[in-house]
């Protein structure tokens, strides 16, 4: 009796790290480098820098997810709607996207916190302008 129990629990923890390491793998990153020769040249993506605006960066992400899909050998199911996306820019700052829309000229969105200079650094956003509709009085 005590032997099949611990052949039960035994075959359930195979299978459980079975499973785990299979879901570790099958969660992939796909990294695309500014830098190779495929996307140096594209006129969305020369320019771009973690410090550039979103929509500049959603744009080039957007083009170079698109020559990606163009090379690969199926390329509509190269990166589905979900997939993340590691981008190196021309001056080695990286963030990460997700796809949201593959047919769409601005199919990316940028996932918040993931940006990072040429030197692995987080890059910390300017804290927004505080609006005030005129000088501060002290209160009597």
């Amino acid at each position: 009796m005590k032997y099949e129990t611990r052949r039960r629990r035994f075959a359930g923890l195979f299978w459980l790290s079975l499973f785990a390491v299979y879901s570790v793998a099958a969660i992939g990153v796909t990294v695309l480098d500014a830098g190779e020769e495929e996307y140096a040249e594209l006129s969305q993506v020369s320019p771009v820098t973690v410090h550039a605006s979103e929509d500049m960066r959603n744009l080039g992400a957007a083009q170079m997810a698109a020559v990606y899909r163009a090379q690969s050998g199926a390329p509509f199911a190269a990166l589905a709607p979900g997939s993340t996306l590691r981008i190196v820019w021309p001056d080695g700052s990286s963030e990460y996207v997700v796809v949201t829309n593959p047919a769409a000229s601005d199919g990316v969105a940028p996932i918040p916190g993931t940006q990072r200079d040429a030197a692995d650094q987080p890059v910390v956003a300017p804290p927004a302008a505080v609006r005030s509709a005129g000088p501060l009085l002290p209160h009597d």
